[in-house]
């Protein structure tokens, strides 16, 4: 009588860093954060990204009111020229109070149907 929950894929698990193993065009991602420091504090997100890749982050600033406050962010990956991450490329980003910085990393291979093989 159980059911089995669905599948879920590697890229939506909430860990601090992303892994895109077969990127095609674009993927969107959430992640939630929690406040552990100090109170209040917002935080701005600095974007370092991989090679051929762009990263974007929605919002860009996290404000949070008390130690504890949890927000979601989605981040986007978007391969900006053709064959560019055919062996995986790597970036991240960080997010800055001013004090304190919180850094995600970033891995992803895309996937190229127009590439030559390998």
């Amino acid at each position: 009588t159980f059911t089995c929950p669905k599948p879920i894929s590697l890229v939506n698990l909430n860990y601090p860093s992303i892994a895109v193993p077969k990127l095609k065009g674009s993927i969107t991602v959430t992640r939630t954060v929690k406040n552990v420091g100090s109170s209040p504090a917002t935080y701005t997100a600095r974007v370092v990204n991989p090679p051929g890749l762009s990263v974007d982050v929605q919002p860009k600033t996290l404000a949070f009111a008390t130690i504890g406050d949890q927000k979601s962010f989605n981040v986007t990956i978007t391969a900006t020229k053709a064959g560019a991450a055919r062996e995986y490329v790597f970036g991240s980003f960080t997010w800055l109070d001013g004090k304190h910085s919180v850094r995600s990393h970033i891995a992803v291979k895309a996937f190229c149907t127009k590439c030559p093989p390998y």
